[in-house]
Order: C-alpha cells, then sequence, then structure tokens
C-alpha cells in the first residue's frame, strides 16, 4: 500500500518536473540571449564612438548616427522576435504538459471508479450470499 501511494506521488509530479525544466530551459536560452545582445551593443557603442570621435565633418556624423540608430533599432526587433518565438515554445510545451497530465488524471480517474464498482460488486454478491 505504502508503495502504491509513493508510486502515485512520483507520477504525480512528473508533469510538474517537466514544467519546471521546461521553465529552466526558457530562463537559461533567455539570460543567455540577453547577455549575447548585451555585448554585442556594448561593442557596437563603442565602435560608434569611436567613428564619430574620428569624423570631422558635421553631416557625415548626423549619417553615421541614423545609420546606428536604424541598425540598433534592427538588432532590439530581431532579439524581441526571437525571445517572443522562445516563450511561445515554452508556452506550447508547458499546454502540451498540461493536457498529457490531464489525461493521465482521466484515465487515472476511469481505473478507480471502475476498481471500486468491482469491489462493490464483489461486497453486493457476498451479502446477497
Amino acid at each position: 500500500m505504502y508503495e502504491d501511494f509513493v508510486k502515485l506521488a512520483q507520477d504525480s509530479l512528473k508533469p510538474v518536473m517537466k514544467l519546471a525544466e521546461n521553465n529552466t530551459a526558457l530562463a537559461v536560452k533567455l539570460m543567455q540571449s540577453q547577455s549575447e545582445n548585451a555585448a554585442e551593443l556594448m561593442q557596437g557603442n563603442l565602435a560608434h564612438v569611436k567613428a564619430l570621435v574620428a569624423t570631422k565633418d558635421l553631416n557625415d556624423v548626423a549619417e553615421m548616427q541614423q545609420k546606428y540608430v536604424e541598425a540598433l533599432n534592427e538588432k532590439l526587433v530581431t532579439a524581441a522576435k526571437e525571445n517572443a518565438a522562445a516563450i511561445e515554445a515554452a508556452i506550447s510545451e508547458a499546454g502540451k504538459i498540461f493536457e498529457g497530465s490531464l489525461a493521465e488524471a482521466q484515465a487515472q480517474a476511469k481505473k478507480t471508479v471502475e476498481n471500486i464498482e468491482k469491489e462493490m460488486n464483489k461486497a453486493g454478491k457476498k451479502a446477497a450470499a
């Protein structure tokens, strides 16, 4: 009986563990992306400032600023799309985990009801005899 209870508890925790693994993988992916993007932005900023310092013509400075802002915007949009896709994939995976867990719970409940019905039938037959 105790072993059955332990097995039931372990089986019940499997979806939670899968969800925790899913969330951990998402967090690692987002933190890695954040780190890479921050390093890339810092390097880009430094290169841009060095180029601005070396430029003497004001029109060239304005043009460089405009190109830099456009490139920066593109990088940020790309990073946001990648992060949104990672989050969406994690949400989808979580949905699958919940659906699987619900199906398992329904199957277990059905099995339990069938076992109870069998036991009640046995008890009814014993009482009738």
